[in-house]
């Protein structure tokens, strides 16, 4: 029985080897789950080619991310609990409320950035892009990372030279992104390999 059928399916991108899934299940995607396998690129990284695992999406996919959380709460033995709720779009947020919620927010949010980074890894199938909170930490990061990006901004477009942010996750790159685009005279872009790169913001020439 299809429903309770988890097959393999491959094509050139995941957007197509999804399609794959669709038309062999025969529902839209937003009824799918599936889990990357592996990826393959050939000799000179000509042809790309991506393998999943897809199945039809049940009522127990978030139920296995609220207990891996546990789990977790269990194993670090924390004092406080993860509550998943739904964001914009489509984000579900897992925010951790606790007296011991420094372990997450300290060094700039490490441990908040390596629990969202892993999640979004283990949980794929889920379908929505996995942020992790505690306590307004990620409220207070992007007006932080905003008023950063506006003042280096502005002194690299008077001085000229180029300046070098900190490592950075994802989302906290295209926030800065987003902040430098929108001034006149500077352009900003990521350098690095891997999920956390590093910013550099220049100035543009004159002509």
């Amino acid at each position: 029985m299809k429903h309770r059928e988890k097959k393999e399916f491959s094509g050139k991108d995941l957007d197509f080897a999804i399609g794959e899934a669709e038309e062999y299940f025969g529902v839209p995607r937003e009824q799918l789950a599936y889990r990357v396998i592996k990826e393959k690129t050939s000799f000179f990284g000509k042809e790309r080619k991506i393998f999943i695992l897809a199945w039809i999406r049940d009522d127990n996919e978030e139920e296995e991310l609220k207990e891996f959380l546990e789990y977790l709460v269990e194993k670090l033995s924390l004092t406080g609990k993860f509550r998943v709720v739904p964001g914009k779009g489509d984000l579900l947020i897992v925010d951790y409320q606790g007296d011991d919620f420094y372990v997450f927010t300290e060094n700039y949010g490490e441990l908040l950035n390596d629990l969202q980074y892993l999640l979004n890894r283990l949980f794929p199938f889920i379908g929505k892009r996995i942020v992790t909170d505690s306590h307004g930490f990620r409220r207070e990061r992007e007006a932080y990372l905003r008023r950063l990006a506006r003042k280096v901004a502005e002194r690299v477009r008077q001085t000229g030279e180029e300046e070098l942010l900190f490592p950075m996750e994802p989302n906290e790159r295209r926030i800065v992104h987003m902040v430098v685009n929108s001034m006149e005279g500077v352009a900003s872009k990521s350098e690095g390999n891997g999920y956390i790169k590093r910013i550099k913001i220049m100035k543009l020439s004159d002509g």
